[in-house]
């Protein structure tokens, strides 16, 4: 068992590394592709095969590696929702379908998942509160499973952002899996990781770019929040379970208060929430100057504080200071980009102004002569 630790990843990195550009000749040739517009720094097509290639890489991994596929039958119920709502990322790629269906079945998917065992029992005293009524449980798990999802979607906005941010997550719930004796789940997380950074390795070329597409946010969003839960749920009533419950929340919470901050602003402008703009954190650091790649890289050390502060704060004074001091620090970095950015703004401001009075002031000249 202990070689598989090591043996699956390696495939998944190998197996990755080998389909994406098999993947990315078809998809040039299918027009699965993300094309350049105003909002886009490429100038060029880009296949979105990345979240295609590393599902693939990853199934068969895993596949391979675990004895004659028993185990990975124990999860068969959420491979086969995270299948469709791979179909569903892959068509929106192609053919941008309507934000309601995509919410429809990521709901739909969520209510699956509930069906088969994985819920929110509990919220582990956070405000206060433990045990969670039936009805309770259902809807938390529905709204907490399709928010996470989305979240993570809309975080896919820079190379290598979202599949950094995969990897810091898959990292620490493979900690925690193996701190609660839940070897199997720390085997997929750590095969999802080789794939994660096979496709780092194209994602961030100038020549064989991919990007990772809503097959692949939509995917690792979901993957993460789902085996979150059961991460949570099967260390309940355990020893190991404050600091199970601090690492999936701490992990998840940076993609969702960014996600509610940048739905609040767009309310207050009287926008819908899903209207597009460049008001997200990784535009923030991008408007500080940072090159993509030093921006992703920014954003994934600050998720990594946003941990080490959940876990310390938990230590120290429970869930609920954990969560509001977590809450905090993400208010506070991102109000002092958002300073940053009306500066930034202001000045161009100022120079269109200055440049207008300079050109009337060129035209009036001969006139006055």
């Amino acid at each position: 068992m202990n070689l598989l630790y090591i043996i699956s990843p390696v495939t998944s990195f190998l197996l990755a590394f080998m389909l994406i550009p098999v993947f990315r000749k078809l998809a040039i040739h299918v027009g699965l592709v993300d094309k350049p517009n105003h909002r886009k720094v490429h100038s060029s097509p880009v296949p979105l095969v990345g979240g295609i290639s590393i599902f693939v890489a990853t199934t068969l991994a895993l596949s391979m590696t675990f004895p004659s596929g028993y185990h990975i039958l124990a999860f068969k119920n959420t491979f086969i929702a995270t299948t469709i709502l791979l179909i569903m990322g892959m068509l929106d790629d192609r053919f941008d379908l309507k934000a309601s269906l995509k919410l429809a079945i990521q709901l739909l998917l969520a209510h699956f998942i509930y069906q088969q065992g994985i819920s929110i029992e509990s919220l582990h005293g956070l405000f206060g509160l433990y045990e969670l009524e039936p009805w309770i449980q259902y809807v938390l798990t529905i709204v907490v499973i399709a928010g996470v999802v989305n979240a993570f979607n809309l975080m896919d906005g820079i190379d290598g952002l979202a599949a950094g941010l995969a990897i810091a997550g898959f990292a620490v719930f493979t900690w925690l899996a193996f701190l609660s004796r839940q070897y199997e789940l720390a085997i997929i997380f750590l095969t999802n990781m080789g794939g994660l950074l096979a496709f780092l390795r194209f994602n961030l070329s100038k020549k064989q770019k991919v990007f990772m597409g809503d097959a692949g946010s939509l995917v690792f969003g979901f993957v993460l929040v789902v085996s979150g839960i059961s991460l949570v749920q099967n260390t309940h009533n355990t020893e190991q379970i404050p600091m199970v419950a601090i690492g999936v929340l701490s992990v998840l919470l940076l993609p969702v208060f960014d996600a509610l901050r940048v739905f609040r602003k767009r309310l207050k402008s009287g926008k819908s929430p899903f209207s597009a703009d460049k008001t997200h954190l990784h535009h923030l650091m991008l408007s500080t100057g940072l090159k993509h790649k030093t921006a992703a890289l920014t954003i994934v050390i600050f998720m990594t504080c946003i941990i080490l502060l959940g876990y310390l704060s938990y230590q120290m004074a429970g869930l609920t200071v954990a969560i509001v001091a977590m809450f905090v620090f993400f208010y506070t970095i991102t109000a002092v980009l958002q300073f940053n950015d009306k500066i930034k703004l202001w000045k161009n401001s100022i120079r269109k102004m200055e440049g207008s009075i300079e050109r009337n002031i060129t035209i009036d000249l001969p006139a006055n002569r």
